[in-house]
C-alpha cells in the first residue's frame, strides 16, 4: 500500500530524530531514576516513550503531514502471510491468507484516530492475528479524514461486509475486528448494519476501541503518565473526523448508541491506557441491552499493546485471546 502522498524530507528526519532520541531516554531515564512502572521491562518502558513522542508530533505536524509522514517511516510487513491486494468497488483492501485457513473471515479496521493509519502501520499486528485464528483477514483502506470526514468510514465498512456477503462467504463466517479508532468503527458498523436490517456477523472485536469522540472518562488523567495517547491527540482527531458533528452522536461514538442486537463482542483494553474508563462504560451498557460481551481489562498494559507484537510478550496474549474468542464463536454459529 503506498504512501498517501510524498511526505516532506524535513518531516521525516524530524519524526525519526524525536522519537529515537524518546526512545532512548526512556532507557536511560529508566535506568537511572528507577521504572515508571515496576511491572514494566525496559524494553516496555522505552518503546512507550518512542510511542509518546511520535503522538505529539500529531499536533505540531497537523493530521495530513503527520499521517504522510508515518506512512513514509513505515515499512509494510504482514508477519508470514501473504498479501493479495483486491478491489472492493472504488475502495481497496489487501487479503492476509494464513498458512493455515480454518474458513473464517476476519474484515479488519485499523486504528489511526480516522486521520492515519493503514496496511503499513498495523500489517505485522493484524497479520498475526490472522495467523493465530487460521483467518483470512480483509484489511480495508478506509477512507480517512480531515479530506473525508464522518460518516465516509463507516459507509466503506459497510460496503466491504456487504461485499463478502454478496461474494458468496456466510455472515456466520465473518468477524468484524478493529483497533483504537478501528475499534469505534467495528462497533458503528454492527449499529448500522441491525438497523438497516442486513445479516450480523458472527461476532465482533474491539481492541482499546474509542467509543466516546467526547472523550470522556476520569482515566484521561488518571492514566496520563502511562499511556502514550493524550487528550491533545484525541482532540486533533475528533475535530478532523467529525467535520462539526456531535462528537455524542450515537452513530459516531457506540457509548451513546442503542446496543440491543448486537453479535457477541470481545473488548480489550488496558488498564493503563486513558480510554480505559469509557470503555469500561461502553461494557456495561452492552451488558445491560443483552449484549453477549466479553470485557477483558490486561494489567500495566497501554492502548494498543498489540501493536508492539515482537517486542513485548503481553502483545502476544492478547492476539491469542482475540484468536480464540473467534475460533470459538465461529465454531458455534
Amino acid at each position: 500500500m503506498s504512501p498517501p502522498a510524498r511526505a516532506r524530507p524535513a518531516d521525516v528526519a524530524r519524526f525519526l530524530g524525536k522519537t529515537l532520541w524518546h526512545c532512548l531516554r526512556g532507557a536511560i531515564v529508566c535506568l537511572l531514576f528507577g521504572r515508571v512502572r515496576k511491572a514494566w521491562s525496559l524494553r516496555m518502558h522505552a518503546v512507550v516513550a518512542m510511542q509518546r513522542a511520535t503522538y505529539e508530533l500529531l499536533s505540531a505536524l497537523g493530521a495530513q503531514r503527520f499521517h504522510q509522514t508515518l506512512e513514509a517511516v513505515s515499512p509494510l510487513f504482514t508477519d508470514g502471510t501473504r498479501r493479495e491486494t483486491v478491489e472492493l468497488g472504488e475502495r481497496r483492501g489487501d487479503w492476509l491468507v494464513p498458512e493455515h485457513d480454518g474458513g473464517t473471515v476476519i474484515l479488519y479496521f485499523h486504528g489511526g484516530g480516522y486521520i492515519f493509519g493503514s496496511l503499513r502501520t498495523h500489517g505485522r499486528m493484524i497479520g498475526a492475528l490472522a495467523r493465530a485464528a487460521g483467518a483470512r483477514t480483509l484489511v480495508l483502506d478506509y477512507r480517512l479524514a480531515p479530506e473525508h470526514p464522518a460518516p465516509a468510514a463507516i459507509d466503506d465498512a459497510l460496503a466491504a461486509y456487504r461485499h463478502l456477503c454478496a461474494t458468496g462467504i456466510p455472515s456466520e463466517r465473518i468477524v468484524l475486528a478493529g483497533d483504537s479508532a478501528g475499534g469505534n468503527l467495528v462497533l458503528a458498523t454492527l449499529v448500522a448494519l441491525r438497523d438497516a436490517g442486513d445479516p450480523m456477523p458472527a461476532a465482533g472485536v474491539a481492541i482499546s476501541p474509542w467509543v466516546d469522540l467526547a472523550c470522556s472518562g476520569e482515566s484521561f488523567d488518571t492514566n496520563a503518565a502511562y499511556d502514550f495517547v493524550s487528550r491533545a491527540a484525541c482532540k486533533v482527531a475528533a475535530d478532523s473526523y467529525l467535520g462539526g458533528a456531535d462528537p455524542r452522536s450515537p452513530e459516531l461514538s457506540p457509548l451513546f448508541a442503542e446496543l440491543h442486537g448486537l453479535p457477541p463482542l470481545l473488548v480489550q483494553a488496558g488498564a493503563l491506557e486513558v480510554l480505559v474508563d469509557q470503555i469500561r462504560a461502553f461494557a456495561r451498557r452492552a451488558e445491560a441491552a443483552g449484549v453477549d460481551v466479553q470485557l477483558s481489562v490486561h494489567d500495566e498494559m497501554v492502548h494498543v499493546w498489540h501493536i508492539l507484537h515482537g517486542i513485548i510478550p503481553e502483545a502476544r496474549a492478547g492476539i491469542e485471546e482475540i484468536a480464540s474468542f473467534v475460533r470459538r464463536k465461529v465454531a458455534g454459529s
